[in-house]
C-alpha cells in the first residue's frame, strides 16, 4: 500500500489555542478586596453600644404600642356607664341635671371633658353657683351641684326686681324683695337675661356693689344686710342687723372697715342700740345713736344722684 494523503473535501478549521470564555459570561476583571483591618477596641465598644440603644428604643416603641393599645380596648370596652347621680338643688331637680348633660347610661366613662359637662350646667342652669362632675370607677358618674344665694335686689327700669349673687351674676327676676335680701340703691338694671353678669366695666357704681356684696359674702354677713345704697362714691352705706346706719365712705379698705364692723358689734354694741356707724377710717370710727326713721332713709338716694343704668 502507498502512503497517499487523501485530500478532504471539508476544510479543517484551525481551533484557536486560547481557550474561549463560556458563553453568558462577561469578560469582567475581578477585582480583589482589600484586606479589612481590624476594629479598635473603642470602634467595637460604639457599635455595641449602638446596637444596644437600638434594641432598647424598639423595645419601648413596642411597650408604647402594647399600652396604648390595651388603654384603647379598656377604654371602648370596658368602663360603660350604668349609674348617673346627681345632686338637686332648691331650683333644679336631680332628673333635670341629669337631662341636661346629654350623657346617657350605656355612654363610655372616658369620652368625654369633665369640665365641658360643668361648662354646660353652668350654662343652662342660671341659679348654680358651682358644678363638680367626677368619674367613681368603674360605671358611675357624679354630678354635685350647689345653689347661689341672692346677694342682693337691683331695681329694674319697667319694675319689679333682678336677683344677683355676690359676683353681679343675674339669677332671676322678682316682683318684690324676699326676705333677708338686701335692696340696692345707686344702680337699676334696664334689661337682662338670667345668666348674665351686670356691667362692672364700665359702671364704677356697680363695680363698688360687686366688691362689697364679695367681701359681706366672705365675711359671712349678707344674710344681715338690710340695704346697700352706692348712690354717692364717697359715701358708701349698708344697713346692718335691722338698726345701724354703716357709712363706709369711700369704697376702700372694705374688708377692713367689715372686721372693724364685726368687732364693734360683737364687743362695743349692745343687740338693742340704734346707730350711725360712720368708719370712713378703719381705726377710727364714731357711733353716735339714731332712730329707725333715719335707719330707714339711709337707703334713700343721696344729693339727688341718679342711679346709673346697666344694658
Amino acid at each position: 500500500m502507498s502512503n497517499r494523503r487523501t485530500n478532504s473535501p471539508v476544510r479543517q478549521k484551525r481551533v484557536n489555542s486560547q481557550k474561549m470564555p463560556p458563553s453568558g459570561s462577561t469578560n469582567r476583571t475581578t477585582k480583589r478586596r482589600k484586606p479589612q483591618q481590624p476594629m479598635s477596641r473603642s470602634e467595637r465598644q460604639r457599635r455595641k453600644i449602638r446596637r444596644s440603644f437600638r434594641r432598647k428604643v424598639a423595645g419601648r416603641i413596642a411597650f408604647l404600642i402594647m399600652t396604648f393599645s390595651a388603654a384603647f380596648l379598656a377604654v371602648t370596652i370596658f368602663f360603660k356607664i350604668d349609674t348617673i347621680r346627681a345632686t338637686a338643688t332648691e331650683h333644679y331637680t336631680e332628673q333635670e341635671i341629669i337631662e341636661a348633660i346629654e350623657v346617657k347610661t350605656g355612654d363610655n366613662l372616658f369620652t368625654f371633658r369633665t369640665s365641658s359637662l360643668e361648662k354646660r350646667l353652668l350654662e343652662k342652669f342660671p341659679y348654680l353657683a358651682s358644678v363638680s362632675v367626677t368619674r367613681s370607677l368603674p360605671s358611675t358618674l357624679v354630678i354635685e351641684t350647689k345653689d347661689s344665694v341672692p346677694a342682693a335686689a337691683i331695681s329694674l327700669s319697667g319694675g319689679g326686681y333682678y336677683l344677683i349673687d355676690e359676683n353681679g351674676k343675674m339669677l332671676e327676676q322678682s316682683t318684690n324683695i324676699p326676705e333677708g335680701v338686701p335692696s340696692v340703691t345707686g344702680v337699676s338694671i334696664v334689661d337682662g337675661s338670667a345668666g348674665q353678669y351686670i356691667d362692672v366695666k364700665n359702671n364704677k357704681k356697680a363695680e363698688i356693689l360687686v366688691s362689697l356684696t364679695k367681701a359681706l359674702k366672705e365675711h359671712s354677713m349678707i344674710e344681715n344686710v338690710n340695704f346697700i345704697n352706692v348712690s354717692a362714691l364717697t359715701d358708701v352705706r349698708i344697713g346692718y342687723l335691722g338698726r345701724l346706719d354703716v357709712r363706709l365712705g369711700q369704697a376702700d379698705n372694705i374688708n377692713e372697715k367689715l372686721k372693724m364692723l364685726v368687732h364693734i358689734v360683737e364687743n362695743e354694741l349692745s343687740p338693742s342700740d340704734i346707730q350711725t356707724i360712720y368708719l370712713e377710717d378703719a381705726v377710727t370710727v364714731y357711733c353716735p345713736p339714731t332712730t329707725l326713721e333715719k335707719f330707714q332713709q339711709s337707703a334713700m338716694p343721696i344729693s339727688d344722684v341718679n342711679s346709673p343704668e346697666i344694658t
